[in-house]
């Protein structure tokens, strides 16, 4: 009896022990099977998009600074920040008291002269009479007619003085030369503004804000793909959610060095009908210079990525200065390993970027591991 009951309990031991190994037979053959915990992309045939990226800042598609021609103090203000005006409209007023008198001078002055032309006429019509009968020498008459002459002269000088004045009282009256909004004031009433030297800057006004100026700065690098033209996106900070555009209008050709960094200009017309845009605000900017179709895309997160050292056998092909590899993921047989593809990186849209090498379509390249794990430190120079 004792014999007989001990067989069942080794014969379920044995059951166990099969279970078990067969488990782990299968978890082992699965796990040579499965992938390494890399996350991939694929390599894929496609169009790229290509763009330049820059900063710029918004300005004014026509800008005036309005000043002043003569000097004085402010009497009044007739407008402020945000104004609208038309072209003529009176901006603000100079005391015109010292211009006023300027001109009543210079129109006595020319009266006097008026009165001594007219008396030289009358004397030289009696040194007509005389000379004709002989009672006067011919150098008397000559002198008197002479005299006449530099009146008329003077008179013109005076007449033009006149004129002078006039137009320096006008310029006491500040007037809108152009349509546009009022975006500075830099002048108050009571104010003295001087333009001895130069023309002080009163007000700026920018022409009509429905459609501004995009400059840009482009490096030299990327010049050379841009041409006017070519659309324009931009976002800026205050509406970080809405996406502007515009197009190229000019690329000019004078270079500007800050720091040894060479750029060039770049300007684009925005329509703005809406006025949110404002001068001076900061753009991030797309500049969008043409499509590139049928052509092999890579992440551009697979350029900076590099396995860990276990993964690369061969490490000094891959420390090769001025070479760039990708990682790619491929199976063979029933295992996995990751294989360096040098390649030649080419235009890019900011996402993905054209390569050329021994690629192709459909193969996984790594982009990074699950882990989230960034370029291995120490793996390459």
């Amino acid at each position: 009896m004792r014999k007989f009951s001990k067989k069942p309990k080794h014969i379920a031991f044995l059951v166990v022990a099969l279970l078990v190994s067969g488990t782990l037979i299968l978890h082992f053959r699965k796990s040579d099977q499965s992938p390494p915990s890399f996350i991939t992309r694929t390599i894929h045939i496609g169009t790229l998009h290509r763009t330049v990226t820059a900063t710029g800042r918004l300005k004014a598609l026509k800008t005036v600074h309005v000043g002043t021609q003569v000097s004085g103090i402010i009497t009044r203000i007739y407008v402020d920040f945000n104004s609208r005006v038309r072209a003529g409209e009176v901006l603000a007023q100079i005391d015109p008291a010292i211009y006023r008198a300027q001109v009543s001078q210079a129109k006595s002055n020319l009266a006097k002269m008026e009165t001594k032309i007219t008396l030289d006429r009358i004397q030289l019509s009696r040194d007509k009479d005389l000379l004709r009968h002989h009672i006067i020498a011919r150098s008397t008459f000559d002198s008197d007619q002479a005299q006449l002459m530099m009146d008329l002269a003077t008179r013109k000088q005076l007449a033009a003085a006149l004129k002078l004045a006039k137009t320096d009282l006008s310029y006491t009256t500040i007037r809108a030369p152009i349509d546009g909004v009022v975006i500075a004031r830099k002048v108050q009433i009571g104010q003295t503004v001087t333009s001895a030297f130069k023309t002080p800057r009163l007000f700026t006004i920018a022409h009509d804000l429905k459609e501004m100026r995009l400059d840009t700065r482009v490096s030299e690098a990327d010049i050379g793909s841009v041409a006017p033209g070519q659309a324009v996106s931009f976002r800026v900070p205050a509406y970080p959610d809405r996406t502007f555009r515009g197009s190229v209008t000019v690329v000019r050709d004078h270079p500007r060095t800050v720091s040894h960094v060479v750029t060039y200009d770049v300007l684009s017309t925005v329509p703005n009908p809406d006025t949110a845009l404002k001068p001076g605000m900061t753009a991030m900017v797309t500049i969008h210079t043409g499509d590139i179709p049928r052509v092999l895309l890579v992440p551009n997160g697979a350029f900076v990525y590099r396995p860990p050292k276990k993964y690369l056998p061969d490490l000094a092909t891959i420390r090769k200065k001025n070479q760039n590899f990708i990682f790619l993921l491929k199976e063979s047989g029933k295992k996995w390993r990751v294989v360096a593809v040098p390649v030649t990186i080419g235009p890019t849209d900011g996402l993905e970027s054209m390569v050329t090498g021994n690629l192709s379509e459909g193969e996984k390249v790594i982009v990074r591991d699950q882990e989230g794990r960034g370029p291995s430190r120490g793996l390459f120079p």
